[in-house]
């Protein structure tokens, strides 16, 4: 059996903790010691029998990451930094790890530099792995070329994703230089949820905070004049913002639950983002699908992601900007119904079988 430390920090969505939390569970399924060690506000994480350790909190403001702040809404000092710091060394000491996966660093959370690079530096004689989704967003400047240096510093880099579907490259050219450390694990799905109730609907999911007000707008619009007998909306808000019962009877609005895979799998057509969960949901069910990818500022993570679904058929896409109701109406018609999926979704078991090799 071998102790495995994975950190991980997430700043507004949850999807990293998420992915993470599977890829722990895994490994502990398989017969590891495991910690998970999260650096953002407290979640309910699935983890199975990995054990999950609240690092002293962190989180964005805004989708910029200018400002962090800590649990009580207050921007992180250098005293903040020192004591987070020491809080994840000393896990590491306590633990004795045999393995660290590091999730995205160093081709992101550079903010978390006062950490993981004293972490790293800790854990020199022990395999060091980074652990990345199958889109990266790249800096446009020369930090893309020091980034992909300091991989090399790693053992292996760990994608969450399909090479033949979407290589990292897409979005990072400069890993091509990295191709000998890079290992595809397949797309890493999440909880497996519970039976849905709801058959035959449009369903509308957006995440939660302001990145998704828009397409929320849109969508209620279009439901409250298109929803009919033998058509039927199911909207659904990761906050459950301005949820609540529509005046129309052929529209649920509600907040997101956990039965929301299987809802899919039964749904008509999804509605949605493109982030990396939403996605990796909508390849298991099969389901057709309209993407209007997240992009506010430089994000370009989901436009991406949401292009290599619509060139291999799976799902037509609107940009965020061009988003009107006349528009996600059409493309609710026009979505395809995708090929049978023979994209890698076992992202989790592979990840955890894989990490024989450093062991």
């Amino acid at each position: 059996m071998a102790r495995i430390l994975i950190h991980v920090q997430h700043l507004l969505g949850t999807g990293h903790a998420r992915r993470m939390a599977a890829v722990a569970a895994a490994c502990a399924e398989e017969g590891h010691d495991v910690t998970l060690a999260s650096g953002g506000p407290p979640l309910r994480l699935a983890t199975g029998s990995a054990r999950l350790v609240q690092l002293p909190a962190l989180r964005a403001t805004d989708a910029g990451f200018r400002t962090l702040v800590n649990d009580q809404g207050m921007p992180v000092d250098e005293a903040w930094r020192a004591r987070r710091r020491d809080a994840t060394l000393d896990l590491f000491d306590a633990m004795k790890p045999h393995l660290l996966i590091v999730e995205l660093y160093p081709f992101g959370r550079s903010m978390l530099r006062f950490e993981l690079e004293p972490l790293l530096e800790r854990a020199q004689k022990i395999a060091r792995l980074s652990s990345i989704r199958d889109v990266l967003q790249r800096p446009d400047d020369s930090r893309a070329a020091a980034r992909v240096e300091a991989a090399r510093a790693f053992d292996a880099i760990l994608v969450h994703g399909d090479r033949d579907f979407l290589p990292i490259e897409a979005s990072w050219p400069d890993c091509a230089a990295l191709a000998g450390k890079i290992v595809y694990t397949g797309y890493v799905p999440g909880d497996a949820g519970q039976a849905a109730s709801g058959r035959d609907e449009i369903v509308v999911s957006v995440g939660g905070g302001a990145a998704g007000a828009r397409l929320l707008g849109v969508a209620r619009a279009l439901a409250a004049a298109r929803a009919h007998a033998g058509e039927r909306w199911r909207i659904r808000s990761g906050d459950g913002a301005a949820a609540g019962s529509a005046a129309n009877p052929f529209v649920i609005d509600e907040p997101n639950g956990a039965d929301f895979p299987d809802l899919l799998a039964q749904a008509r057509v999804s509605v949605s983002q493109a982030g990396y969960n939403t996605c990796v949901d909508l390849l298991r069910a099969g389901c057709r699908s309209v993407l209007v990818p997240f992009a506010e500022g430089r994000e370009r993570e989901q436009t991406i992601r949401a292009r290599a679904f619509a060139d291999a058929g799976r799902a037509a896409i609107i940009a965020e900007t061009d988003l009107d109701a006349r528009k996600l109406s059409a493309a609710i018609d026009a979505a395809p119904r995708p090929p049978v999926n023979r994209i890698a979704c076992d992202g989790a078991a592979q990840t955890a079988k894989l990490l024989a090799r450093w062991l």
